[in-house]
């Protein structure tokens, strides 16, 4: 038997944007950055920049080929260097590893693709470089959460970066539309945020994800091991903080053993996503599992088919060609959200910048996706936050949306 209000299938269709967003306002040069010397041409890479090649390569391409073509002599040779760096990626890493900002340099000669990394410490390119400025110590984000709350976006996010020291997750919102901010982002512990998480260590780095359920008026927000509950405000916990094992029956389940060794492991650090759907189901995930837990008991539904752990190919099974939308295998679900506003439901998936969107209600199959910070456009059912490329007044983790 389904559920009510199923996720649909449908064929990828990549959804082109209604108008470009800005990508000039921003100088990458302090990460990728080409120059030439006779034949010797010098590819110089921030820690940032190699950290993209490892695990961002559609956008880490969009910079390089951005900095080769300042070069005419280059231009030509893009595609071969691009190649023989993602080959030689592990390589590249052992060597920024080494170095204490990171930095590292790549050396060819025209017309040879082969390049050398070599360590490139405290180097700074010619001319101006304005870099997004931090927030709360935070370069660049990754969003983790999405929620529709008082007819507004809330957003949570993590530091990309796991080796940088600074505040671990951000709250920030955007109005409707998605081109303009509400809330400016800021610790996820401060004023419009959760502000009574402070004090309780178990939150003390960070937060995974959350959910707003409109049926209680309350968030449930997940950090490791750990769940916690509070009013809708952020400012009263209705629930302290507890294992996710005591609350949830169906985790306590696969925590036992229940579903097997495997399925154990798969959920022993917690959850990655977290919503709620129209009849109050939460759909938690761990990766690309996903449990789908009636909301009095906490347990699995008693439906056929959703009385376990499931696959995300299994509920949505385009999702197993998420490489033509240049999400790599290892790249996994990192926001989920199912909202509901006037008489159309939509599902949200996030994979790192890539944001897939699905109609429940909708007969023509499609399952579209862009870029996360595209432009808006509510009135056809576009959704995008171009709102937070606007703030970061820069490119990663959102390039443009062609």
């Amino acid at each position: 038997m389904p559920l009510p209000n199923q996720p649909v299938d449908g064929t990828l269709v990549h959804r082109t944007r209604p108008r470009r967003a800005d990508t000039e306002k921003a100088d990458i040069s302090g990460d990728v950055y080409t120059e030439l010397d006779g034949l010797r041409y010098t590819i110089h890479l921030s820690k940032q920049a190699v950290i993209w090649i490892d695990g961002m390569e559609k956008l880490f391409d969009q910079l390089l080929n951005a900095s080769m073509e300042a070069i005419e002599e280059l231009a030509p040779l893009f595609e071969a260097i691009s190649i023989y760096i993602d080959a030689e990626a592990e390589s590249i890493k052992v060597v920024s590893n080494g170095v204490p900002d990171g930095r590292v340099k790549l050396v060819g000669y025209i017309p040879d693709p082969t390049v050398m990394p070599e360590p490139d410490e405290g180097y700074v390119p010619p001319g101006g470089w304005d870099p997004p400025a931090t927030v709360n110590g935070l370069r660049w984000w990754t969003v983790n959460s999405i929620n529709l709350y008082n007819k507004r976006w809330a957003f949570t996010a993590t530091n990309s970066n796991p080796d940088e020291s600074s505040v671990s997750s951000i709250y920030f919102s955007t109005e409707y539309d998605g081109n303009s901010m509400h809330v400016n982002p800021r610790d996820f512990r401060s004023t419009y945020g959760w502000p009574c998480l402070k004090g309780h260590a178990e939150f003390d780095s960070g937060l995974d994800t959350c959910t707003f359920v409109p049926r209680t008026g309350m968030w449930w927000l997940f950090n490791g091991p750990y769940c916690a509950r509070t009013n809708g405000y952020g400012n009263s916990l209705t629930w302290s903080p507890s294992r996710l094992t005591e609350i949830w029956a169906g985790l306590g389940r696969i925590d036992r053993g229940d579903f097997g060794q495997e399925e154990k492991d798969h959920w022993a650090n917690g959850i990655s996503c977290a919503t709620t759907d129209g009849n109050g189901y939460y759909w938690l995930t761990a990766g690309n599992r996903v449990a789908v837990l009636e909301p009095n008991s906490g347990d699995f539904l008693p439906i056929s088919g959703w009385d376990r752990p499931r696959d995300l190919t299994e509920i949505w099974p385009a999702l197993q060609h998420l490489e033509e939308a240049g999400i790599m295998g290892d790249q996994t679900l990192k926001a989920l959200c199912w909202a509901h506003n006037g008489n159309r439901a939509k599902w949200f998936l996030v994979f790192h910048s890539t944001l897939f969107t699905n109609y429940p209600d909708d007969d023509s199959g499609s399952f579209g996706y862009n870029f996360i910070a595209c432009q808006s456009n509510t009135e056809n059912w576009y959704y995008s936050w171009n709102a937070m490329f606007n703030y970061l007044n820069g490119p990663w983790p959102y390039p443009s949306c062609d």
